[in-house]
């Protein structure tokens, strides 16, 4: 079912979101600053691989505020939502009305993308399925929030023409408000100026900005399918939720407990893994693997989609 955010969550859980969010950015900082001092490759790519997973935190901590989970006050759950935007390099306001409708559009032919349905061309499909993966849905959201908002409002019934599949983005559109509109435009503006001074004025060289964000950029994109590919063609239990290494959860702020989130939308996510059934997962490197088989034409039995755990 639809969810209409709403500021929520616990006081303590606020605080801690709040602490979380400055931690992220000493160590979005901390990170850019490491790689521009160490000239070691070894290390490097450990530091690009640290920056990587946490960004995925941040991005976590920025779904929680979609959820309004990150803070009980709903200023500072927005400012929280506006300012892990702008660290990852998007609007705020555009993910929170695309996440919206992801809770109604799951496994419907909007974000069916391993599948290539009857009457797609194959190798189209094929095409913008990698390119997505391979970094494409971050590159689309940067792209996104920097010039579609100064388009005029009446603009995004254009933007908004579905397709056979693949769609969802695109039919987010639709559900903007006036307001939200405007709010877009102030994410947009945020991001111009953050990263017009940071590029400018700060302290890294592009090059190093632009190989830490690539890095980041892929590893996030092609993590968004992982809980959902090749599951049943249903909002909720089209996901799963997945083992990995407790640092790897801590750094994404258990984003990985997919299934249990769709199952309860409004549970912060330090409530999660109380929730999780721990016969319903599957590894993350498991999942992880098959993100990069090809899409192939959807099965006639849909029984081929259910879902294994072990």
């Amino acid at each position: 079912m639809p969810f209409t955010p709403q500021s929520g969550g616990s006081p303590r859980y606020g605080r801690m979101n709040l602490a979380i969010a400055l931690a992220q950015i000493l160590a979005w900082a901390g990170t850019l600053t490491a790689l521009s001092i160490v000239q070691n490759w070894p290390v490097r790519i450990l530091l690009i691989v640290f920056f990587s997973l946490m960004m995925q935190g941040v991005f976590s901590l920025m779904h929680e505020a979609i959820h309004g989970q990150g803070h009980p006050d709903r200023r500072l759950n927005q400012a929280i939502g506006l300012l892990t935007g702008v660290l990852f390099g998007t609007a705020y306001t555009l993910f929170r009305v695309n996440h919206e409708g992801h809770h109604v559009r799951n496994r419907t032919p909007a974000e069916l993308s391993e599948f290539i349905l009857p009457g797609e061309v194959a190798w189209k499909k094929v095409v913008l399925y990698y390119f997505a993966v391979l970094g494409g849905i971050w590159l689309g959201s940067v792209i996104a929030s920097l010039f579609i908002p100064w388009l005029p409002y009446s603009a995004r019934h254009r933007l908004a023409r579905p397709r056979q599949s693949m769609d969802g983005y695109a039919l987010s559109f639709a559900q903007f408000s006036p307001s939200d509109w405007t709010t877009f435009r102030l994410d947009s503006l945020c991001l111009w100026l953050f990263w017009g001074g940071i590029v400018s004025f700060g302290p890294w060289p592009v090059w190093q900005l632009m190989m830490a964000y690539a890095a980041f950029g892929f590893s996030w994109s092609s993590l968004q399918w992982v809980y959902h590919l090749r599951t049943p063609l249903h909002p909720i239990e089209g996901a799963y939720d997945l083992r990995a290494p407790a640092p790897i959860r801590w750094l994404m702020l258990n984003f990985c407990y997919n299934l249990s989130h769709h199952r309860q939308p409004r549970r912060p996510w330090q409530e999660l893994p109380s929730i999780s059934r721990p016969g319903e997962t599957q590894p993350l490197w498991y999942r992880y693997l098959g993100i990069f088989r090809p899409p192939v034409a959807l099965p006639q039995d849909l029984r081929a989609l259910e879902k294994r755990y072990f």
